[in-house]
């Protein structure tokens, strides 16, 4: 019996959704920071295995009290993923409960379809018996199909999860190639490394205030050219992207490129620029231009 189905993964940001996504696929499909809000745009993830095919989505955290385009665009992206799927996933982080777990939770109130519990960094806790009535509390906001321990950087309690979430999918053959990892371009991806290395390596506001473009992607055989522009809010945040001497954009290059390497397979020869687009986070149409599209979910 082969199971396939789309699987939601939402929660306020930093709780873990994109690291329980990578550890189940077994790939870096979205990009993971300590920093939260890292994850802009839903991701489509695909696991397949003997057991079937295991679509998921990844969403951008939701959160409250952010006014700019992009913190709405975010939102809407990860409230829009609960809408025809199979199953959600709700992660919260143990012991910890805000007011942006409780915008995330009402992206289900109309929902019908199955929502697990997951409680995240269940490592973290060392009186095990303060999760019983942490959970408790949650099941009297939502009636939730059940509810999962994991520690998904360690692996922890995810084998379970996925058991759990095949038996809920519906029977199906799979709808994709099983050595598919997403549906999103290699352009795409290779952005999102870029943006992963810059987010590592700056600090305070600025990785919010920036995006990456790539502008041209050219294979030669076995050397792919990459050109990417870095776009930033003001010139201030231009500088300290570029760094002393261009030393913190070359550093990023340098890293950015073994990921990307690492990805397609290809030497790679990367080149970046920073470039300032006034307030673009805060634009409805710099968004769309710079591939921040509502028609997209």
């Amino acid at each position: 019996m082969n199971k396939c189905g789309y699987v939601a993964v939402i929660g306020r940001p930093n709780v873990g959704k994109s690291t329980l996504i990578n550890r189940i696929v077994g790939e870096k499909v979205s990009i993971v920071t300590a920093k939260p809000q890292t994850t802009r745009h839903q991701i489509l993830a695909i696991h397949t295995s003997a057991k079937g095919q295991v679509l998921f989505i990844d969403t951008p955290g939701m959160h409250v009290g952010h006014k700019k385009a992009l913190n709405k665009y975010m939102n809407r992206a990860a409230a829009s993923a609960v809408l025809d799927v199979d199953l959600i996933l709700f992660l919260v982080e143990s012991l910890v409960w805000s007011k942006d777990d409780e915008q995330a939770l009402k992206a289900l109130q109309h929902s019908k379809t199955p929502v697990i519990l997951v409680v995240n960094k269940a490592d973290l806790v060392k009186q095990k018996e303060k999760l019983l009535p942490f959970v408790h509390n949650i099941f009297q906001e939502y009636n939730f199909h059940d509810v999962y321990y994991t520690a998904a950087t360690k692996g922890k309690g995810v084998e379970d999860l996925e058991n759990k979430i095949y038996q809920l999918l519906p029977e199906s053959e799979n709808y994709y190639e099983k050595d598919q990892l997403t549906d999103k371009s290699t352009k795409y991806l290779i952005s999102e490394l870029i943006r992963e290395q810059l987010m590592l390596r700056l600090h305070q506001e600025i990785p919010y205030s920036l995006t990456v473009e790539v502008e041209s992607y050219k294979d030669k055989g076995p050397i792919v050219h990459i050109h990417a522009l870095i776009w930033t809010e003001r010139e201030i945040q231009k500088n300290m992207i570029i760094g002393k001497q261009g030393e913190t954009l070359k550093k990023v290059g340098s890293l950015a490129r073994r990921e990307i390497e690492s990805l397609i397979g290809k030497k790679v020869h990367l080149k970046l620029w920073a470039r300032v687009k006034t307030a673009w986070a805060n634009n409805e149409t710099l968004l769309q231009q710079l591939g921040y599209k509502d028609d997209g979910f």
